[in-house]
């Protein structure tokens, strides 16, 4: 989709592989990376985005693809699979919900968003990325998380976290590309976990993941499948975490995508597939501690991470993610 900038993405990932793996190419100043304000106003702006990703919302809800302006050629798609409209959510979705996070670029005509969606009266998180041009939808594909308890504490959050809204300063604004860097280079950090790299997060970068918060805890909680012998984990903050290289037993993270770049408020809808191919039974943390892997990535498999990053001076500062499993490999329908 977009190749150009993968394609540039990709040269940085190399060089910066070849200087101790850089997590994020943020030595250079940032107003060598500043954004340059567009000659003029796109056809349709952020407000004309997200109002179109809500009537594609209202109109799935409804059953009825009349009420979003769909091109006639439009390609649909859900959790990788090619659909026809009218399919998957465009048939269960019953009600909308009170979450709703939006991310917009204007200048490409990209629009996505994170929020929850009910089928019936059982919620679940979904993630959605739409192509407009000429004010109509020629891409939409999207990705449903069945997490009842991470919807129902979105839902108790009703709204993103403030700092998510904000616009940075026109001064302090990255590029696209840099901001795409930094997304690519998270993924290239998590996959090569072994402690050893530059990580490129504020001192108070926070996360959540199904809107469950997963650093900076006051007491040790379980993470995920991990059991209680890393169960302070969450007690660290993100650079602490990746430092501690509990991570390694992801082996592959692939077919790293940026859904949605948004320069205007320094935040990037992305999407990856990370694989455990179940090789891997002990990671050596680097605290001294032999940490045996649990039984759940003992077997080949695959968890889709659909995730945002506010990112700030080259850094980030805020991570929401959700991530789910699909089938061991599976290669993404767009």
């Amino acid at each position: 989709m977009k190749s150009q900038r993968w394609l540039a993405v990709r040269s940085f990932v190399i060089s910066a592989a070849a200087c101790a793996m850089l997590f994020v190419a943020a030595a250079w100043p940032v107003e060598a990376q500043a954004a340059t304000a567009p000659a003029a106003k796109p056809a349709c702006d952020r407000a004309c985005l997200e109002a179109i990703a809500s009537k594609y919302l209202d109109a799935m809800v409804a059953h009825d693809p009349s009420k979003a302006p769909l091109a006639p050629s439009v390609q649909y798609a859900q959790d990788n699979v090619p659909l026809k409209i009218g399919q998957a959510l465009w048939a269960t979705a019953t009600k909308r919900g009170k979450y709703v996070h939006y991310f917009a670029d204007p200048e490409q005509g990209d629009v996505g968003l994170i929020g929850v969606l009910y089928e019936e009266d059982v919620a679940g998180i979904v993630i959605v990325r739409l192509k407009v041009v000429n004010g109509q939808i020629s891409e939409a594909e999207q990705f449903m998380a069945h997490d009842p308890h991470g919807a129902a504490l979105y839902e108790k959050m009703g709204a993103p976290e403030p700092l998510w809204l904000e616009p940075e300063p026109m001064d302090q604004r990255e590029t696209r590309a840099a901001l795409d860097q930094a997304a690519y280079m998270y993924y290239e950090g998590l996959q090569l976990n072994d402690g050893k790299g530059i990580y490129a997060f504020t001192p108070d970068c926070r996360r959540i993941e199904d809107a469950v918060p997963t650093t900076n805890q006051p007491a040790p909680t379980n993470y995920g499948h991990a059991d209680n012998d890393v169960g302070d984990f969450t007690t660290m903050n993100c650079t602490d975490q990746y430092k501690l290289g509990f991570l390694g037993f992801t082996t592959r993270c692939r077919h790293r995508r940026f859904l949605v770049t948004d320069v205007e408020r320094g935040a990037v809808l992305a999407s990856a597939y990370l694989d455990f191919d179940g090789t891997i039974t002990n990671v050596k943390l680097t605290d001294g501690r032999n940490w045996k892997v649990p039984p759940y990535f003992m077997t080949p498999r695959t968890n889709q991470s659909n995730e945002a990053y506010r990112v700030e001076r080259g850094s980030i500062r805020l991570i929401e993610m959700t991530m789910y499993e699909i089938p061991f490999n599976m290669e993404p329908a767009f």
